[in-house]
């Protein structure tokens, strides 16, 4: 008994390290020191080998721990934490994707958000978004969401005549939020349908009053958005002044569909392998 308890002692007071550490990760083992980790406290592996989580873990042979990720990607994970840099593979690598990357990086919580395209290296400290940030990140997105919903509600409407081909028209006008009280002002639709018109305008007034704002900040940028999401649709943004309250913007956007056979059929149900 006093010797294992000895040894048990032995074992807690070998420096962080020094301490070496088997990972097998789907069925390849890896070795490396638990400082390599722990030097990365933000990242899964960086806050599972903390010394508070030690007593969480169950390692087999007293230092392997499993891990079921993918072993021959799990490479590029350890390369960061020795490197201090995402090395991303060759074009045409035989059996690694970026998109295979990016889900193994997010699994374990590195931040490739942070990496610039001039450097690789990640930050010392870690940007820490403020949840007010989020908040208002959120509105964005959702004001684009309703935006990028209003187009499919006029294709939906038009294509029930016709799936040829059809175009429309369709301009919002936002007002400063100081002007008016609810920011939207008018949503105008060509070919006319009043039906489809004001149940637009109802989607669009909950972001009335921050309309005009955001499109004053993100613009250019919610344009780009939705044509590339969206190729049949151009953008086109006016800013109206009148006076020093009396400002406007106009959404114009230009709906041009023609149909294509190939498109339509690889998007359907039709698009199956025999």
């Amino acid at each position: 008994m006093n010797r294992r308890n000895s040894s048990r002692q032995n074992y807690q007071c070998v420096p962080e390290s020094a301490e070496r550490i088997i990972l097998n990760v789907g069925g390849i083992k890896y070795e490396t020191y638990r400082s390599t980790l722990t030097a990365y406290p933000s990242t899964l592996l960086g806050t599972m080998f903390q010394e508070r989580n030690r007593a969480l873990l169950h390692p087999v042979n007293g230092n392997e721990y499993f891990i079921d990720r993918d072993g021959k990607l799990f490479r590029y994970i350890l390369q960061f934490y020795r490197r201090n840099k995402i090395v991303w593979p060759e074009p045409g690598s035989d059996y690694v994707s970026r998109e295979e990357l990016e889900e193994e990086f997010d699994y374990f919580q590195i931040p490739i958000s942070y990496f610039s395209n001039d450097s690789n290296e990640l930050p010392t400290q870690p940007v820490k978004i403020s949840p007010i940030t989020k908040i208002v990140s959120k509105k964005l997105d959702d004001f684009i969401s309703v935006l990028q919903h209003s187009i499919i509600e006029v294709c939906a409407t038009l294509s029930e005549t016709n799936l040829q081909r059809f175009s429309a028209i369709l301009t919002l006008t936002f007002a400063h939020e100081n002007l008016i009280s609810n920011g939207i002002t008018s949503v105008v639709l060509k070919p006319k349908n009043d039906h489809l018109t004001k149940m637009l305008l109802k989607s669009l007034l909950p972001f009335g009053k921050l309309g005009y704002f955001l499109l004053d900040q993100y613009g250019e940028e919610i344009g780009k958005h939705l044509h590339k999401n969206i190729p049949e649709v151009t953008w086109e943004l006016n800013h109206k002044i009148y006076g020093p309250t009396e400002k406007f913007y106009d959404i114009i956007l230009n709906i041009n569909y023609q149909f294509n056979r190939d498109d339509v059929l690889i998007n359907s149900s039709l698009n199956f392998k025999e």
